[in-house]
């Protein structure tokens, strides 16, 4: 057991963890962080692409599912995205704005982002022990005794900030919601967010590569519970891109339940649901598969025309009422086969977790036992693609740090 007894010791140098062991040390603690890769911060350099997308211009709890809007909120006006711009801009890893809003690392390396925050841990002093697996933590005369290999850390409080199960690769391994479970905390069921999503059929592989903007509908039990628009990426087993991805969520949580399903909308920059700007009579002497051809991928239109039952080759003038409908369903309200999603394998956030409300306020401090924090994706939060899950990781580890800091004050 080491002598020192340390104000805070993080358990995870993910993005949450390295940037309140920053904002921690920087006011004076003594912080330990124990990482249980060779690294910190692995997940970081695969965000984005590996461009990092940092923040987002525009946020708010919208843009999130939590089950405590409150406490998200409150934890989100801690640290706005002006905030962390200026944070990497502070420490070398100056951000680029993107007409959707979007922040990415200015030289579109996620490293950089990644360094800037180790050198703003360094500056404050804080110790970063890698190849430190955590596997248990009990208190002790109102002290933590963190346990990591044949080593045990002591410290005044504990943040946990060890990820979900998204990207196990990384180290996200689902070990801290076992730390808090072993405080009574309760973790809410988790399943892979922003994940691509698994054809149930393979007549769309040949259309793997073919990227557009579309309008995905989720209904399930005759209702319409959620729209997204966005690019739709067709894979060589299913769909991905923002739009799909960000409707992963929610059809697994309505999968099971009568008539679930997800229609695209092959053409949401038409308004209205019909085919009439398609098949006017201007166009009435060509066909139609160069009619839609003029408007989608001609590999795609090929297989739409087939499943509405249409011969491409028809002249538009030759169709008939029902010709035209089964096109447009086909068109504006296509039933995407979906089948699963991809897994925590190729997930970029994990759904569900530690409850928001067995959480204290913006200060996100244990209500089972004092001292014990939680931030990150540990946290039953899960935000839309775009830079909200790191703006949320930013915010929610400044939270619990000013929190921690403001306790050693007083």
């Amino acid at each position: 057991m080491e002598n020192t007894i340390n104000d805070l010791i993080i358990i995870g140098a993910g993005a949450a963890g390295l940037m309140a062991a920053a904002e921690a040390s920087q006011a004076g603690l003594r912080v330990l962080v124990l990482e249980g890769q060779r690294e910190p911060g692995l997940k970081i350099l695969i965000t984005g692409g590996g461009r990092c997308n940092v923040t987002n211009a525009r946020i708010s709890e919208k843009d999130f599912n939590a089950g405590c809007s409150h406490t998200l909120r409150h934890v989100l006006k801690t640290f706005p995205p002006r905030q962390a711009v200026d944070f990497f801009e502070k420490w070398g890893a100056p951000l680029a704005l993107q007409e959707t809003g979007e922040f990415f690392s200015g030289d579109n390396k996620a490293r950089t982002v990644r360094d800037a925050l180790i050198r703003a841990v360094e500056h404050g002093g804080a110790r970063i022990l890698c190849d430190r697996k955590v596997s248990a933590m009990a208190t002790q005369d109102g002290q933590f005794n963190v346990v990591a290999g044949h080593d045990v850390f002591v410290g005044k409080n504990v943040l946990v900030t060890t990820g979900g199960l998204s990207y196990p690769a990384t180290g996200s391994d689902g070990s801290g919601y076992h730390l808090a479970e072993s405080f009574g905390h309760l973790i809410l069921p988790t399943h892979p967010a922003l994940v691509p999503l698994v054809a149930a059929r393979q007549v769309l592989a040949h259309l793997s590569g073919i990227t557009l903007p579309v309008r995905l509908a989720l209904w399930a039990q005759g209702r319409k519970l959620k729209v997204i628009e966005g690019p739709l990426l067709f894979t060589h087993n299913g769909f991905s891109g923002p739009a799909p991805m960000e409707m992963a969520g929610p059809w697994l949580a309505v999968k099971a339940q009568t008539g679930s399903m997800i229609n695209c909308d092959f053409l949401p920059q038409i308004k209205g649901d019909g085919i009439d700007f398609v098949l006017d009579p201007s166009v009435a002497r060509r066909s139609v598969k160069n009619i839609i051809s003029g408007f989608l991928p001609e590999r795609l239109v090929l297989v739409l025309l087939e499943e509405a039952g249409v011969d491409s080759h028809r002249l538009a003038i030759d169709l008939s009422n029902e010709d035209k409908r089964s096109i447009g369903r086909m068109l504006r309200a296509y039933p995407l086969p979906v089948a699963d999603v991809m897994g925590y394998s190729k997930a970029e956030v994990t759904a569900g977790g530690v409850d928001l409300k067995e959480l204290k306020g913006a200060t996100l401090e244990s209500r089972l036992q004092q001292g014990l924090f939680f931030a990150g994706e540990v946290v039953d939060v899960d935000g839309r693609i775009g830079g909200f899950n790191l703006q949320w990781a930013w915010a929610s580890g400044i939270a619990a740090a000013r929190a921690i800091v403001k306790k050693g004050s007083l």
